[in-house]
């Protein structure tokens, strides 16, 4: 009887210790909860990217996109190993943006590993292509392709996509003819041009800097080796 009631007691006991150490948990979760800072999605400067969605063409035929493949998380600012993300919303009817295709063709190979003379963190450039909501802008996937590629047969702007200033572009278009990217991410008109860290921040957006070009945003931001 006696040794049941010593088993009783040391039961209890642990039991409360157990009670006490889950709600300690628990308060240590409700305080960080509270007390943290979530980054909220959005299109500014310090706010999470939002996703983009839809098929990509690089190429070699068209296929299901993933966004956030680009991203690491747990990326630390300074890390020279982390990949960067530079995105530009264009239409590829948009006089705009085959003006400035030559020079974002050429910022993708010259921000780039493979490039000798740059020696910072990786650049990854993407093309999100639209189809405004304007006469005469009525595009499709083969003007997609024709507009990377600078091939013939496909109207880019009233003129041939083939003739469209600057080389082949060796970076991935995602088709948004149905505007869902636009939406997303309440882009009113094209280009418009963001730099992404590689935790998913966006870093720049041509919106919030109108005199400084993308280029000069990666010199200014991304991490150097020699920095």
């Amino acid at each position: 009887m006696e040794l049941n009631i010593i088993e009783d007691e040391y039961a209890g006991t642990v039991g409360s210790a157990l009670i006490k150490v889950v709600s300690l948990f628990f308060i240590g979760i409700m305080i960080i909860a509270f007390t943290a800072n979530p980054i909220s999605v959005g299109t500014n400067q310090g706010q999470r990217a939002p996703d983009v969605e839809g098929k990509f063409y690089n190429g070699s035929g068209w296929s299901e996109f993933d966004f956030e493949s680009y991203f690491n998380y747990s990326w630390q600012e300074g890390d020279i190993s982390g990949q960067w993300v530079a995105i530009e919303f264009m239409d590829t009817d948009c006089p705009y943006c085959v003006k400035s295709a030559e020079e974002y063709g050429e910022y993708s190979d010259y921000f780039n590993v493979n490039n000798p003379n740059w020696d910072g963190a990786h650049v990854n450039f993407l093309a999100s292509a639209t189809e405004l909501s304007i006469q005469g802008h009525d595009s499709s996937r083969d003007e997609i392709e024709a507009f990377r590629d600078k091939t013939g047969g496909e109207d880019c702007a009233g003129a041939d996509c083939s003739s469209r200033p600057g080389a082949v572009h060796n970076f991935p278009y995602i088709d948004d003819l149905d505007q869902d990217n636009m939406a997303e991410w309440g882009i009113p008109g094209t280009p418009n041009y963001f730099l992404i860290q590689p935790d998913g921040i966006i870093a720049w957006s041509s919106s919030e800097n109108t005199n400084e070009e993308i280029s000069d945003a990666i010199l200014r931001l991304v991490p150097r080796a020699g920095a």
